[in-house]
């Protein structure tokens, strides 16, 4: 078995006050896969209602991976499932599985007769991986933390929010060629020194061609009082120009970042931002990093474009020192 884009191995995924774990989530999130080792004809009699009590059968599995999969969207569609029969699989119960949108990987054979006696009672059963790790429904709410994903497929998906972060470091002087300055806060220098070796004006130029740019209230409101506060002329200037580029839309104060708990790195200026892109099925662009971490352990996936942030500078290189570049 070979997968594309592998981005998780036993991942777990939190539905209904438990967990399922997926082996392989490939494709780059898009795909879930269930690795099954049990005897062909096992997996038959136990679909049929002749197993042990409690023990699920592969139908039963899928029903409750599709249900899970609605509830964690990859770039806004359920992940395709699919299941791999390292033994095989008897083609009408492989049918069945078909028929409720589950994509077939090994061998389909042909049903054999109802010889039940020839079946082991460890055929019968779960293997021990799959009672504790593979099929793993518990209490638990952790979340393994895996890299952030910031080099996205954008093709399918022609909108993007923008967040307070992506706005300032779009129209900061430090990002539009003034950026060979030391300055008095070691922050400001520190990005200084990123932006001379990853300019960030030309990785979102890239990203922002031939996309509609969404900016909600609170961030096109929060952008605005920044830039009057803190902002020069010239970044003011840039301000009014990418306003003019974008669409501002009204806050949509629902759906599954909202319901994230207030707290830490979860701000409500955030939430409404990230909702804001749930809602309009966009990927959001911001450098905040830590919400969309600390989304993740709450079991909630962003659909997001992380950069470095980029602070206003154009005011602070009055008392900056000027470097040779």
């Amino acid at each position: 078995m070979s997968t594309n884009e592998p981005v998780g191995v036993l991942k777990p995924f939190n539905h209904q006050n438990s967990r399922l774990e997926i082996d392989i989530v490939c494709d780059g999130g898009s795909s879930w896969i269930k690795v099954i080792a049990r005897n062909a004809k096992a997996l038959t009699l136990i679909s049929q209602g002749r197993a042990e009590y409690g023990q699920k059968s592969v139908i039963d599995q899928a029903n409750f991976y599709f249900t899970c999969a609605k509830n964690h969207p990859h770039m806004y569609k359920p992940p395709t499932i699919v299941f791999h029969f390292a033994c095989g699989i008897e083609k009408p119960l492989a049918n069945k599985l078909k028929n409720l949108g589950v994509i077939i990987e090994g061998k389909e054979i042909d049903a054999q007769g109802d010889d039940s006696g020839e079946i082991t009672d460890n055929e019968m059963s779960l293997s021990e991986s799959e009672t504790t790790s593979r099929d793993s429904i518990t209490n638990s709410n952790v979340c393994n933390l895996l890299n952030l994903n910031t080099h996205i497929q954008i093709s399918d998906i022609k909108i993007l929010n923008l967040d307070v972060s992506t706005l300032l470091g779009y129209v900061t002087n430090m990002t539009n060629g003034r950026v060979n300055y030391k300055y008095l806060e070691t922050l400001l220098t520190r990005q200084a020194e990123c932006e001379r070796c990853r300019p960030l004006k030309h990785i979102l130029d890239s990203l922002f061609q031939d996309k509609k740019l969404l900016v909600c209230q609170t961030a096109y409101d929060n952008f605005k009082s920044i830039v009057n506060l803190i902002g020069g002329p010239n970044e003011k200037n840039r301000t009014d120009e990418l306003i003019s580029r974008v669409t501002i839309v009204n806050d949509v104060p629902q759906g599954r970042v909202m319901q994230l708990c207030l707290g830490g790195k979860i701000k409500m200026r955030s939430r409404l931002i990230f909702a804001s892109g749930e809602n309009n099925k966009c990927i959001t662009v911001s450098a905040n990093e830590g919400f969309v971490r600390a989304a993740r352990m709450q079991g909630v996936e962003c659909v997001v474009f992380i950069h470095e942030p980029r602070s206003l500078s154009e005011l602070k290189e009055l008392n900056a020192e000027r470097i040779e570049s």
